[in-house]
Formats: structure tokens, C-alpha cells, sequence
């Protein structure tokens, strides 16, 4: 089903690119058949970069509304509560599959060869590169050959040295970790819900390109096009069309843009 579910998001893009490729080819190309070639060799070459941009997408794009506030409510819990809370829950979830021993600030989930430091370390503002090179030198102490840190949100900076230093290190937000974590162990902490009333220019924005908006700018486009026929200044139809499909084919899409985390998180 979800393998069906995809290719129709795929064949629904397709159609929104092709609609607003041929739109233009048919205005500066008199000849049919030489803008319907163009326009599906226009359509497979934008389609191949929005498959290259946007292919990998952040675990919040894959999670449902409600599992979305869910993982905010626990990151919430994990935030207000005593550090000992944390490290607790994590002990408690590695321990439902492996062999783990419980520090102060951190837990060491023991294999054969191979361990693993988990550490919760949440905070209202983002992961910064301080705090990785305070968890890398517990790592480096613990000698582990993996470090896995959970945390609210991180700076886009510390995702490149990440890679540059001598440990493994796996970062994961609330999502991820929500998705990769929670889910996969079925073992989830208490929610801690903080109520908030925001109206701001992103929100706006977010409730613009919502996928829920992508018909309604779809059909309007589609009317606006039709429209351009019987105008005599089409031009302007054909260019409001444009935008609203340009518009429809963004909301659907809804692009997000992250590194993929692998599976098997703890191992």
C-alpha cells in the first residue's frame, strides 16, 4: 500500500511539472508535436533534480501530526525533568535488547567488539559544537567506537565535523530519535505538554504550502488556464497559472532536507 501510496505522489508530480512545462512550450511553440516532445523532456529533467534536492527528507516529513507533537511533548519531558530521568529511560530502553551499564550522564550499551555510548543531552537551544566535543571527550574516555546523542534540535555545524572526527557519531533530534528510537524499542517516556499560541510569519507560510492546499491551488490554476483562451491579455492568466501550480506542485512535495539515519541505531 505505502509502495502504491508512493507512486501515485510520483505520477501526481509528474502531471503538475508536465501541466506547467506545457503551458510555456505551448506558448512560444506553435507546433504541437515539437512542444509536447520539449515538454516531456523539460518534465523528466526538472523531476530529476527535485529528485536529487530533495531526496533525502527529515524523519518529521515522515511522521503524522500527531506523532510529530508527541515527539515534541517528550522531548518536552526529558527538557523540564532531572538529568537522572533521561538517563534512566535510555538505560531502560537499551536494556530491552541488549547488554547496557548505567553512568551518571550517559549509557554504555555493551557488545562482543563493538560499544556504544548513548547520551541524552537536552536543552532548549540547539546542539552546538561545545556540546559535541564535551560528549566526544566522554566517548573518547569510554572508549566506544560509536557515539549516539539524542537531543532537541542541533546546529547545522555540528553535523560536518562530525564526520571529520575518529568516533562514529549519530546525532539524533526529537523526530529521529522519536522514529528511531521510541517506535523501534516501543518504549516511550511521559509526555510533558506545554501549551503555546503562536501566530507568526511561519506559520503562515507552513499553512500556505501545506499539501492539504495542493488541490485548491490546482484547481484554480486549472481555471486560470482555461481562462487564458478566451482573454485577449492571456499572458497575465498564463503566468498567474503558472504560479498557482508552481504553488501546488511545492505544497505537495513539501520539501525537506536532512542526512538519512541508518537503522539498527544501537547496534
Amino acid at each position: 500500500m505505502k509502495t502504491f501510496y508512493k507512486l501515485l505522489s510520483k505520477l501526481f508530480r509528474l502531471f503538475l511539472i508536465f501541466i506547467i512545462s506545457l503551458i510555456w512550450c505551448r506558448y512560444f511553440i506553435e507546433d504541437l508535436t515539437l512542444s509536447i516532445s520539449l515538454t516531456i523532456i523539460i518534465t523528466l529533467i526538472i523531476d530529476t533534480i527535485i529528485t536529487l534536492i530533495f531526496a533525502k527528507k527529515t524523519e518529521r516529513a515522515n511522521l503524522k501530526n500527531s506523532e510529530i507533537e508527541k515527539a515534541e511533548n517528550y522531548c518536552n519531558k526529558f527538557i523540564f525533568s532531572d538529568k537522572s530521568y533521561a538517563v534512566n529511560f535510555y538505560y531502560n530502553l537499551a536494556s530491552k535488547r541488549y547488554k547496557a551499564r548505567k553512568l551518571s550522564k550517559y549509557i554504555i550499551v555493551e557488545h562482543r567488539e563493538n560499544n556504544v555510548l548513548l547520551y541524552p543531552f537536552y536543552k532548549f537551544e540547539d546542539f552546538n559544537i561545545e556540546d559535541l566535543i564535551s560528549t566526544y571527550n566522554y566517548a573518547k574516555k569510554a572508549k566506544v567506537n560509536k557515539l549516539v546523542i539524542c537531543v532537541n534540535k542541533t546546529n547545522a555545524n555540528v553535523l560536518k565535523i562530525c564526520d571529520k572526527l575518529d568516533i562514529k557519531i549519530i546525532i539524533l533530534d526529537k523526530y529521529q530519535t522519536y522514529n528511531k528510537l521510541f517506535k523501534e524499542y516501543n518504549y516511550f517516556p511521559q509526555e510533558f505538554i506545554i501549551k503555546t499560541q503562536k501566530n507568526t510569519f511561519k506559520n503562515l507560510i507552513e499553512y500556505s504550502l501545506n499539501k492539504k492546499r495542493t488541490k485548491g491551488y490546482l484547481i484554480a490554476s486549472i481555471i486560470l488556464l482555461f481562462s487564458s483562451f478566451i482573454v485577449k491579455y492571456n499572458i497575465y492568466y498564463l503566468i498567474s497559472s503558472s504560479i498557482l501550480l508552481i504553488l501546488s506542485l511545492f505544497s505537495f512535495i513539501n520539501p525537506k532536507f536532512n542526512k538519512k539515519i541508518e537503522d539498527n541505531i544501537l547496534d
